[in-house]
């Protein structure tokens, strides 16, 4: 197994593309797990206990509901913006979260907007991962995609408590907020870079 992953991993380091894929999945799994983990705990020292259920349910519906249209967007205006719109879905959520303070209505806003925004990442992350590798190595590399994105995200839950015992969840969600602005310059600086290569291919065409 460890074979097939450094092999995989070498797939992945060669290509152009698969890096942003591996890590808009690694980055929308680690920072939606962090802040949902904790949401809970949030909402009871704020005397709102009763309605963390009912907040967590909202976020699994962002989660998965809308996945079948999620996809048709990613195939319609493309991958790379689609890791961007999910960067800032997601974002929007953790300073949703943040902002709403003793305000219950607005946790549910935010941890819904945070379900959606680890959607649009995981499954625009997934699909430019597999299209940015041979045929060949793409059941490896989406194995150990999926090896690394579960164990990013249980790491982020192990350690979620601990920060938020420590600095408190303000600090927990805004670093889940930084990454998400990160893998937003990511996919933003790759945009740039594939638009600069077809206006290069199309002048020296026309040359």
């Amino acid at each position: 197994p460890l074979h097939q992953v450094r092999a995989s991993i070498g797939v992945i380091r060669n290509s152009p593309l698969a890096p942003l894929g591996l890590g808009a999945m690694v980055i929308s799994q680690a920072a939606m797990v962090a802040v949902m983990t904790m949401t809970p705990p949030h909402m009871k020292d704020h005397h709102h206990g009763d309605l963390s259920a009912y907040v967590i349910a909202l976020h699994i519906v962002g989660m998965y509901a809308f996945a079948p249209f999620v996809g048709r967007l990613v195939e319609r205006v493309g991958e790379v913006r689609s890791v961007m719109l999910g960067a800032v879905v997601l974002g929007a959520g953790t300073v949703v979260a943040v902002a709403a303070g003793y305000v219950p209505w607005l946790i549910f806003f935010g941890l819904f907007l945070l379900g959606v925004g680890w959607n649009i990442g995981l499954i625009a992350g997934s699909a430019i991962l597999t299209g940015a590798v041979p045929s060949d190595s793409r059941v490896e590399v989406q194995g150990t995609a999926d090896l690394t994105m579960s164990f990013c995200g249980g790491s982020a839950a192990f350690a979620s408590g601990f920060v938020k015992q420590a600095w408190g969840f303000h600090m927990l969600a805004n670093a889940a907020t930084l990454s998400a602005g990160l893998l937003l310059v990511a996919a933003y600086t790759r945009h740039l870079r594939t638009r600069a290569q077809v206006g290069a291919e199309g002048t020296s065409v026309v040359a």
